[in-house]
């Protein structure tokens, strides 16, 4: 309790123990003592009222400092949701990109993969078309040479024939002629 309101409660006491004027509303009091008393009041006054306001003023203070925290916070926390936003859209455009280039590199890849077999095949088909075109051309040259092993064979086995005949010929003919002579001769 303050002094203000001790003083107050004795002024009130002192209004209590007034006497009643008969035939009157009004009463009968200490005025020295109520003097006294308010000007006690008056002399606390400024004090409590410097206190109180003190006191408002620190309240204001710490007021206006919680708001200043608050509002540091606030801003605090928007910063690190602004960031984690800005990280969450980072990392999705990553994830995003990742994929794309990840999606790129596999159709690229499909895209080799079937033009080497293609390659491929058109390079098996063009060296089967002159393995064919090779064996071809080597059976018909192995016919041809066959063909002129089998006619000179048949023309030098003719030649031969031929060259027989006449020897065998001639011999026959001197044989007759060394007959004759030795026919004649006996």
């Amino acid at each position: 309790m303050t002094n203000t309101d001790i003083l107050l409660e004795d002024l009130e006491d002192v209004l209590d123990d007034a006497t009643s004027i008969p035939l009157s509303k009004k009463c009968a009091v200490d005025v020295e003592k109520i003097k006294t008393i308010i000007e006690d009041i008056r002399l606390n006054t400024p004090q409590e009222t410097k206190q109180a306001k003190a006191i408002v003023d620190s309240r204001n203070t710490i007021l206006e400092e919680a708001k200043k925290e608050a509002a540091d916070i606030i801003a605090q926390a928007q910063a690190e949701a602004r960031d984690l936003v800005a990280r969450d859209e980072i990392t999705k455009a990553a994830q995003a990109e990742a994929a794309e280039i990840l999606a790129k590199a596999n159709e690229q890849g499909q895209q080799m993969v079937q033009e080497a077999q293609n390659q491929a095949s058109d390079i098996l088909n063009n060296a089967t078309t002159q393995a064919n075109e090779m064996v071809t051309s080597a059976q018909n040259k192995s016919r041809e040479m066959l063909t002129a092993v089998n006619n000179y064979a048949d023309d030098t086995l003719l030649s031969i024939d031929d060259a027989l005949y006449k020897a065998l010929t001639d011999v026959r003919r001197i044989r007759d002629g060394i007959s004759n002579v030795q026919r004649k001769g006996k």
